[in-house]
């Protein structure tokens, strides 16, 4: 008797698809060479499970704030490998509906709960970047932040979600990063700029932009199920970076075209420069 597509979505660390996803990947197959496959695959889930320092978050929830305007990449890409960990992965809309939340490039994703009726004692809460200054005027959803960070484990961000954070008094003296072109804002909220991809100041972490939450997310998944987890996780996401533009930072760039950026960019600076009153 085979496995069923279900029993091998709801195996921990299943990070192909989702139980409910609509690939046949896993559908029991009258063909042998197809089985023999999926039997190998199955076989390989709990081998990796049963290897020592090896251990699933399946008890743990995890929160990533949808604000209008999010940057879609700061949260696919930390959920990507997020969702691996075994833990309940909540997009959490900040709106009072679960109607989809459009992000910044227009592409919309359906949240799974409200911000405010997110559950406590969470594992992680992401707050992303993006247009920020949505985020951060909105003053229940910056509560909300607040009251769940007080029993989180790790209270975190991508981009310029960092700002966010700090508006909601959560950076007051840590050391912090964000997007390269507000980060020098940091310190009007309270916190200390770091220019580093990932930075770390208790369980606070945040990441620079964009593309660093898949590198915070790592990080995360170390900490919750172990190095090799995440070890095997970078591996199944082939996540070896070789731009064929190394123009990733400001040092990289060269003044012209950061100067260029950063004109691109002033309308969230401006935006952000300013803290909100607490």
């Amino acid at each position: 008797m085979h496995d069923s597509p279900t029993d091998a979505g709801d195996l921990p660390g299943h990070t192909s698809m989702p139980a409910d996803s609509a690939s046949t990947l896993f559908t029991a197959s009258d063909d042998p060479v197809k089985q023999g496959a999926i039997d190998r695959s199955i076989a390989a889930h709990h081998t990796l499970a049963a290897l020592p320092d090896v251990r699933f978050a399946t008890d743990k929830t995890i929160v990533i704030v949808l604000h209008p305007g999010f940057e879609l990449l700061d949260v696919v890409g930390p959920f990507h490998f997020l969702a691996g960990t075994g833990a309940t992965v909540h997009l959490a809309t900040t709106d009072d509906t679960l109607d989809p939340v459009p992000s910044g490039s227009g592409v919309p994703l359906t949240p799974t709960i409200t911000l405010a009726d997110a559950p406590t004692s969470l594992a992680v809460i992401l707050v992303p970047g993006g247009d920020t200054g949505i985020l951060v005027r909105d003053a229940q959803a910056i509560a909300d932040i607040r009251r769940l960070s007080d029993d989180a484990e790790y209270v975190t961000s991508v981009c310029s979600g960092s700002i966010a954070l700090a508006a909601a008094g959560l950076l007051d003296g840590r050391r912090a990063t964000s997007h390269w072109s507000v980060r020098h804002l940091l310190t009007g909220y309270g916190a200390t700029d770091v220019n580093e991809r990932v930075v770390e100041d208790g369980n606070r972490l945040t990441a620079a932009g964009v593309t660093a939450g898949m590198d915070l997310a790592i990080r995360l998944v170390s900490y919750l199920c172990g190095d090799t987890l995440a070890r095997f996780a970078v591996l199944g996401a082939e996540y070896a970076p070789e731009p064929p533009f190394n123009t990733g930072t400001p040092e990289r760039a060269g003044g012209a075209l950061t100067d260029l950026s950063r004109d691109f960019l002033a309308p969230l600076e401006e935006e952000l420069r300013t803290p909100p009153a607490r």
